[in-house]
């Protein structure tokens, strides 16, 4: 799919100002959801609750994510893409004034509005960026807005917890709520020239029947989708019970196995401008996705065998491998996504495709759990992950070959 009616008008300036805003509005709204479980021990203690709750919180937030992202089509077409990243940002700013109101039931609203909040961003972000940005750097650009993911969870590791300590949880809400807010307003001045298609870009609606039916009608999308929700079901599983892993098995000190998810996740924010980049200089964003699939089957079944006999350094470089490609992956899904989407329906192709990636990491934690229960090993669980890298891979080889059955010259490129 090569339409880019944007293009003609859109000069480089405006090109970085979309990639500026997308990457932005990506951080901001991704605080919200990465400020709590940072601050889960002081915000458990001051409301007499356990702090492992916070991972039921997490899972209402993207819960709710993966049921709204069907229809954030909506919006995209109706108010335009700027208009609908101000009104989700908005959203997250609502639910961290709602959640200082100090009780479990204002949590569990504030985690609704941040659930709705959430869902409508990849669909008017990938609206954005595919509207203005050039066909060659296409992936590239996808990659670079997706490291706004793992600059939140960096930003708010290291911002979060001295506030909470030094002058209370709310604060460091407050900061997200500012954040938030600032980034929404920072965003109207471009609103009329980035939403001048608004109303005209389909006829054909934006919910639910028409993200499902949108993905599920064309193979290629379809097949990408399916493999969001393998990869994201790995990448969340390892993400979430890493430092368990690293203190319990592997006799870490906390502070060395947070350090460790930190880097993962910062070498995963450079993957995702790496290989966004690698995947333009071969024309083949989903040759890229296989190849990230073989090194996920590859970290995972290396750290089955982890043991506290391994050095230190051994144990860094491969969480810097598996960041790299587990976290790495998601700029090139959403530029798959958005090519394989029907001319005109770039916002409901990829709201479709988020309900899968969705379901992926609402899935991943909690099978995860349930097989450690069985397997009674982080690392062997852990293991049992190249499943779902195979099952990953081979959803990508079927994409490939619709997408060339699609092609006029056969090649699984654009």
């Amino acid at each position: 799919m090569n339409a880019n009616p944007g293009l003609p008008d859109s000069p480089r300036t405006t090109v970085v100002a979309v990639v500026a805003a997308t990457t932005a509005a990506q951080v901001a709204s991704v605080l919200g959801t990465t400020v709590f479980p940072v601050i889960a021990p002081e915000l458990a203690a001051s409301l007499d609750l356990d702090a492992s709750l916070v991972g039921y919180q997490v899972s209402l937030i993207y819960g709710v994510g993966m049921a709204a992202t069907v229809f954030a089509g909506i919006p995209v077409q109706r108010w335009g893409a700027c208009r609908t990243t101000q009104v989700g940002l908005a959203l997250g700013a609502a639910a961290m004034l709602l959640a200082m109101t100090s009780n479990v039931a204002a949590l569990v609203g504030a985690s609704v509005l941040l659930g709705v909040g959430l869902s409508v961003m990849p669909a008017a972000s990938s609206h954005l960026l595919f509207r203005f940005s050039p066909p060659a750097n296409r992936n590239f650009i996808f990659g670079l807005k997706q490291t706004g993911i793992p600059i939140a969870w960096v930003v708010m590791a290291v911002v979060a917890p001295p506030i909470a300590l030094g002058f209370g949880w709310r604060w460091a809400l407050a900061v997200v709520l500012v954040a938030t807010l600032a980034t929404a307003a920072a965003m109207q001045r471009w609103r009329d020239a980035w939403d001048d298609d608004r109303g005209r870009v389909t006829p054909h609606g934006g919910g639910f029947a028409a993200a499902v039916g949108t993905v599920w009608r064309h193979a290629p999308l379809r097949w990408i989708s399916v493999t969001s929700f393998f990869f994201s079901f790995l990448q969340m599983s390892v993400a979430t019970f890493a430092v368990t892993m690293l203190v319990e098995e592997m006799g870490y000190q906390l502070v060395a196995a947070g350090f460790l998810l930190s880097l993962m996740h910062a070498v995963g924010a450079a993957g995702r401008i790496f290989w966004g980049w690698v995947a333009d200089a071969i024309d083949d964003g989903l040759r890229v996705l296989v190849g990230l699939a073989w090194t996920m089957i590859a970290c995972c079944g290396t750290l089955a065998f982890l043991s506290p006999a391994w050095p230190a350094w051994l144990v860094t470089v491969l969480f810097a491998v598996f960041g790299a490609s587990a976290v790495g992956w998601n700029g090139i899904f959403f530029a798959e996504a958005a090519r394989h989407s029907p001319h005109g329906r770039v916002s409901v192709g990829t709201g479709g495709a988020m309900a899968w990636n969705y379901a992926g990491v609402l899935a991943g934690p909690a099978v995860f759990a349930t097989a450690y229960q069985l397997v009674g090993s982080y690392a062997a669980t852990i293991g049992t992950l190249t499943l779902a890298g195979g099952a990953g891979l081979l959803a990508l080889r079927l994409a490939r070959r619709a997408a060339r059955a699609q092609s006029p010259d056969g090649h699984a490129v654009r």
